[in-house]
């Protein structure tokens, strides 16, 4: 081999080693950039992926968010544009400018009683005896129609004996006036007019009158069926009713023989406001306030045939003061009842006085007592003096009450009686 030969085969030598190494070189050059490739892909893949359900998501919630608008306007346009809807001293619904509305209201009263009646031995009274009753069970709806007219409407539920019968009547404004016309509470008194579940004791008093069936049957209030004419100021308050013939021993409108009866009471506010004097208690921190009224009834059978125990004409009077002092509250009535007969029957005369008085004792519980003396001319009307002591536990105002209460009585219609009932209560009220 020649030396030119030798030299060609170390040149060729050399570049294919060089070759060599360079390859390695550029194989991982391109391995790394390879490498650098493969993850930012990766890195572009998954911010891909996270922007995908980012807009997925925003796209459910769009839907989401129109599905719920439009729903909004068909309520919207279901409730009249902008209907009312909540709780408002009773559950509550109207239009928004407040011309139509109903508010709805609801009284249970459930009770236990125990009675002892020590009248002569063989009387059917006599002895002990004790029952559960739901003394008082009712439904109420109020509200306005059109603006300017209103309604009050009262279903009665309950059995108990001092429940009186429910009511429907309709109201238009005349100026200052109003006019009303349907069944209606007869306005008798202040403690007439003041709604069950705002009593500071357990029962009401008995409806003045005649009555040979004794206190027990006795209404606590009138309900005539009529129209009434009442007008409201700052510091005065009138009430003009006339009702078909009012049977007062009953206490329910009786058939119609043009017989009438009539009811007018006017009232003063002397300090506080009218709202205030809605219920008889007076809280802690309450305002003071007094309130004084006067009632006047007279009843005519007109053309009615009266049997021997039924009086003709009657007529009922009642004055009371309503006081209340931001911690304590006194009533005091008094009232007078009267009626002729021409078909032989005795008249009757009675005359009653009535002294309640409350006192918080905290911010919950309230010791109250009652006392009243009536006078009688009959033998079938009350006389004597009763008087009562009871608690009031305010679990939740008047909306949920516990009462306790001990009577003793001796104002019994006919034989000499001396009865002691001992009764608790439960009221819940919305």
């Amino acid at each position: 081999m020649t030396m030119s030969h030798l030299c060609l085969l170390g040149v060729a030598t050399l570049t294919l080693t060089s070759a060599s190494f360079a390859g390695s070189d550029t194989n991982a050059d391109l391995q790394a950039r390879l490498e650098a490739a493969e993850t930012r892909i990766s890195e572009l893949s998954a911010a891909t992926n996270v922007n995908w359900l980012n807009d997925a998501r925003a796209d459910e919630i769009r839907g989401l968010v129109h599905d719920v608008l439009a729903d909004a306007d068909t309520r919207a346009s279901l409730q009249g544009s902008g209907a009312t809807a909540g709780y408002n001293n009773g559950f509550t619904v109207g239009s928004a400018d407040g011309n139509w509305s109903m508010t709805i209201n609801g009284l249970l009263q459930t009770r236990w009683t125990s009675v002892d009646n020590e009248t002569p031995v063989g009387n059917a009274n006599n002895g002990s005896q004790w029952n559960f009753d739901n003394q008082r069970s009712w439904l109420h709806f109020s509200g306005t129609i059109a603006g300017d007219y209103s309604y009050d409407v009262r279903h009665n539920m309950a059995t108990g004996n001092s429940n009186n019968g429910q009511w429907a009547n309709g109201s238009l404004a005349l100026g200052d006036w109003n006019l009303t016309m349907g069944t209606m509470k007869a306005a008798t008194s202040r403690e007439a007019l003041i709604g069950d579940q705002n009593q500071l004791t357990l029962d009401r008093l008995a409806v003045m009158g005649n009555t040979a069936s004794g206190a027990a049957n006795r209404a606590s209030y009138i309900v005539g069926q009529g129209a009434m004419l009442s007008y409201d100021s700052d510091n005065i308050g009138f009430d003009f009713q006339l009702f078909n013939n009012q049977d007062i021993a009953a206490a329910v409108p009786s058939v119609n023989n043009s017989g009438y009866t009539w009811n007018a009471r006017v009232e003063y506010l002397v300090e506080g406001n009218w709202s205030q004097f809605d219920t008889f208690t007076s809280a802690d921190g309450g305002a003071a306030g007094t309130l004084i009224g006067f009632s006047y009834m007279g009843n005519s059978d007109d053309d009615a045939t009266p049997s021997a125990a039924t009086n003709e004409d009657s007529n009922t009077w009642n004055l009371d003061v309503q006081m209340q002092f931001g911690g304590s509250n006194l009533y005091i009535s008094y009232g007078s009842f009267s009626d002729s007969t021409t078909t032989g029957a005795a008249d009757t005369d009675a005359n009653r006085l009535n002294v309640m008085y409350g006192i918080y004792l905290d911010s919950d519980w309230e010791l109250y007592g009652r006392y009243v003396d009536s006078d009688g001319s009959t033998a079938n009307t009350l006389d004597g003096s009763v008087v009562s002591l009871g608690v009031n536990n305010y679990l939740s105002g008047q909306n949920a009450k516990w009462t306790t209460e001990v009577t003793w009585d001796d104002s019994q219609v006919g034989a000499a009686t001396d009865v002691t009932t001992i009764s608790t209560q439960l009221q819940f009220y919305f």
